[in-house]
């Protein structure tokens, strides 16, 4: 059976290995053997490989953070799947092998209406999302500022925000991405500039803008300071900039803006996972939140898919060895 292996920490172009493994044992009382249909490879996934992430598993060991597969077959008095069903691969189950056993409990049952595909996209992104979105309790109607605005989680944090009854200020590199997260139901869409801030505020005058998202950080944390006002909470999720999060600190205390980061994997959030991944599920089945699509690769090639994802962004790794 096919996995990949992470040798050690370092370097993913050689630490991670195409292996041969033997197949999983027959599940016991409480699990699911499941047949891995499709993986992401993402920028995440290599920071585990360097030994950033939190988590560090003992080496050599499966990675891989999400996924999706059907249940082959299930323990003794396991009744909340069953063989067939197509699952979400929950925390902590690496998903880089043919097959996997996971505790049944633990797995999100999606419709058969969302591809397979879409489905091994929905635990991280979408996740993360709901999560940033309920960063502060806010009324309907209120403003959520973000950057990173069509990134994956920033497409879904349009759609969540949206279920919510609140309104999002989204900037944004290029202007051909305006019509198309307008598109997806967001708010106000702007192009970074200096002047950003500004243009924000033409709009929204004096209403208040009490939680923003930074996925980028570095310089892009400046203009998110711009927009938000008096008392607002930054949540800092991500470093698409490469570029450590430094803000002015005269910046947020003359507006008071308390600042926090953010892991989707932190104690408190790990009970609102099965809840979002369900609610993830259904916007995707109802065609309300479309994934961005990634590029197919066989898990035997990940030396390509590999490459890809670095010059391209997000792979998808096809595990299913009967699918041509």
């Amino acid at each position: 059976m096919l996995a990949i292996h992470l040798t050690r920490f370092g370097e993913p172009e050689k630490s991670l290995k195409v292996v041969d493994v033997p197949e999983p044992p027959a599940p016991v009382a409480g699990q699911a053997l499941i047949q891995v249909e499709y993986a992401p490879l993402d920028h995440h996934d290599l920071l585990l490989a360097q030994g950033i992430y939190p988590v560090r598993p003992q080496l050599p060991s499966v990675i891989g953070n999400e996924g999706a597969g059907s249940v082959l077959a299930v323990g003794p008095d396991v009744t909340h799947v069953r063989p067939g069903d197509t699952v979400l691969l929950p925390f902590g189950t690496f998903s880089w092998s043919e097959q996997v056993l996971a505790e049944a409990a633990s797995l999100t049952v999606v419709d058969k209406s969302i591809s397979l595909d879409q489905a091994a996209m929905l635990t991280i992104n979408t996740v993360t999302a709901g999560l940033l979105v309920e960063a502060r309790d806010l009324p309907p109607g209120s403003w959520v500022a973000q950057n990173a605005a069509n990134s994956g989680v920033g497409r879904s944090v349009i759609v969540f925000a949206k279920e919510r009854g609140l309104r999002t200020i989204n900037i944004v590199r290029r202007a051909e991405l305006v019509s198309e997260l307008e598109d997806l139901g967001a708010d106000i869409v702007v192009v970074d500039s200096a002047d950003a801030g500004a243009r924000v505020r033409a709009v929204i005058g004096s209403d208040p803008v009490l939680l923003g998202l930074d996925g980028i950080s570095g310089t892009a944390t400046t203009l998110l300071l711009d927009v938000l006002t008096e008392g607002a909470l930054l949540v800092v999720y991500g470093y698409m900039s490469g570029q450590p999060f430094t803000p002015d600190p005269e910046r947020l205390e003359a507006k008071n803006i308390a600042t926090t980061e953010f892991w989707m994997y932190q104690d408190e959030y790990l009970p609102r996972h099965p809840a979002l991944n369900a609610e993830s599920a259904r916007l995707v089945a109802e065609g309300r939140l479309v994934l961005p699509s990634a590029a197919v690769f066989k898990a035997a090639d990940f030396p390509e898919a590999l490459a890809y994802l670095r010059k391209n962004g997000k792979v998808l790794l096809d595990f299913n060895p009967h699918r041509s």
